[in-house]
C-alpha cells in the first residue's frame, strides 16, 4: 500500500507521473494488490480528490500528430509517433481517493475547474504497455482516461467515480475488455468516448465485455454512455 498526502497550499496534489521514456513495474497480485490511496483515516474515507492520481506519458500517436501537455500538471508532454510504445506495468493495481482539482476554478464551474486529475491517465501511452486487473474507485474526476495511444485495458473496474468512469479521446485506438463500472449520483457518464476532433488520426477505442450500472439522476439529460 502507497500513501498519498493531500494537495499543499498552493494547490499542488501528491501525483506519480511516468514521463515519456520511462517505465512503471507495478506488478501485484490477486492476493496482494498495490494500492495507491490516502493518508487519511478510514474514518473519513470514502472521500473523492484527497490525492493526485497516476499519470502515465507515451510516445503514441496522438490526433494531428506531435506532442501535448497533460491536463493536471505543468509540463508532462505526451505524443510521439509509437502506437506500440512500452510505459511499463500496472497488474493488479488500485488507485483510491485520488483526483484532487488542482486549479482555480476560474471557469466559472463551481464544481471543479476543468484540470483535475484523474485516477489513472494515459497520455499517448502505446500498446505494449500491460495494464490489466486494475480499479479506479472514490475518484473526483474520471476513473480511466486515454488520450491518444493505444493501450490495452483487461478487467478493469471503475466505481463511484465522480466524472466518468472510461473516458477516451485524441485519436485513442486501443481495446478494452471486460470492464465494469458503478456510476453514482456524482458522476457522469460510464463511458465517454470522443472522435469528434475533424483530424487524423479519429479515435477508434473497442470495448469488449463490459458491465456498466448508472443510479437514477432525475433531470441529467445525458445517459449511461456518451459516445460522439
Amino acid at each position: 500500500t502507497i500513501k498519498a498526502y493531500r494537495q499543499d497550499e498552493d494547490g499542488r496534489a501528491p501525483t506519480l507521473v511516468i514521463e515519456q521514456g520511462a517505465k512503471i513495474i507495478a506488478q501485484g497480485s490477486s492476493a496482494k494488490p498495490i494500492t495507491f490511496t490516502s493518508v487519511l483515516p478510514s474514518s473519513v474515507l470514502p472521500q473523492r480528490g484527497t490525492w493526485g492520481g497516476l499519470i502515465l506519458l507515451g510516445k503514441g500517436i496522438i490526433a494531428g500528430g506531435g506532442t501535448r501537455f497533460i491536463e493536471g500538471i505543468d509540463g508532462g508532454a505526451y505524443g510521439g509517433t509509437d502506437n506500440e510504445d512500452d510505459s511499463g506495468v500496472l497488474s493488479y493495481v488500485r488507485v483510491w481517493y485520488g483526483g484532487a482539482d488542482v486549479g482555480d476554478n476560474s471557469n466559472g464551474d463551481s464544481e471543479n475547474s476543468g484540470i483535475e486529475i484523474n485516477g489513472i491517465t494515459f497520455g499517448a501511452v502505446g500498446s505494449r504497455t500491460v495494464v490489466d486487473h486494475c480499479e479506479v474507485a472514490f475518484n473526483l474526476d474520471d476513473g480511466f482516461e486515454a488520450f491518444g495511444g493505444a493501450v490495452n485495458l483487461k478487467h478493469c473496474s471503475s466505481i463511484f467515480n465522480g466524472d466518468d468512469a472510461f473516458d477516451t479521446d485524441e485519436g485513442y485506438r486501443g481495446k478494452m475488455q471486460f470492464l465494469f463500472a458503478i456510476v453514482d449520483g456524482a458522476g457522469n457518464h460510464a463511458a465517454e468516448m470522443d472522435g469528434n476532433e475533424d483530424v487524423q488520426p479519429r479515435s477508434f477505442p473497442q470495448v469488449n465485455g463490459a458491465t456498466f450500472l448508472k443510479a437514477a439522476q432525475p433531470g441529467f439529460g445525458d445517459g449511461l454512455m456518451r459516445l460522439r
